[in-house]
């Protein structure tokens, strides 16, 4: 279990400083000549999905689409930034304090996780794109050339 709420930490750490690299302007970019949505669109969707899951995973429900993050906030990158770090560490908290997740748990978090690094590559995409500077753990992570 330790093993699954590392990898859950460091996929959230990794979102987390890909938001806390860029600007509330720069949350507005698309990838030009191409239909996209902005940043600010895939980084809303990484915290309300995390909010999402995470209540379904600590009640060991089925998945409910319930978050708290307002939609209309995903063009300011200070309350969302403050979000994701507070939902995240919150989440990893009680996650560490269950002795055995269910399968249902198992289930929703592998789900989320991938949910987080299918957003990575497309942050990846987009800051290329625009010519923002990949956050550093991603670009270690994912080896990424300058």
């Amino acid at each position: 279990m330790k093993i699954i709420i590392d990898k859950l930490e460091t996929v959230f750490n990794m979102n987390n400083e890909h938001l806390s690299i860029i600007n509330d302007e720069q949350l507005k970019l698309r990838i030009e000549g191409v239909r996209s949505s902005s940043i600010g669109n895939q980084i809303v969707c990484i915290a309300r999905a995390r909010d999402a899951y995470m209540k379904s995973i600590l009640e060991d429900k089925g998945f409910s689409w319930d978050p708290d993050f307002p939609y209309e906030d995903r063009y300011d990158q200070e309350k969302m930034l403050n979000h994701m770090v507070n939902v995240g560490n919150e989440s990893i908290s009680k996650l560490r304090t269950i002795k055995e997740f269910s399968n249902n748990q198992l289930d929703l978090i592998m789900d989320l996780i991938g949910h987080e690094y299918q957003h990575q590559g497309q942050l990846i995409r987009y800051y290329y794109a625009n010519d923002i500077e990949q956050a550093p753990m991603t670009k270690s992570f994912w080896h990424l050339e300058d």
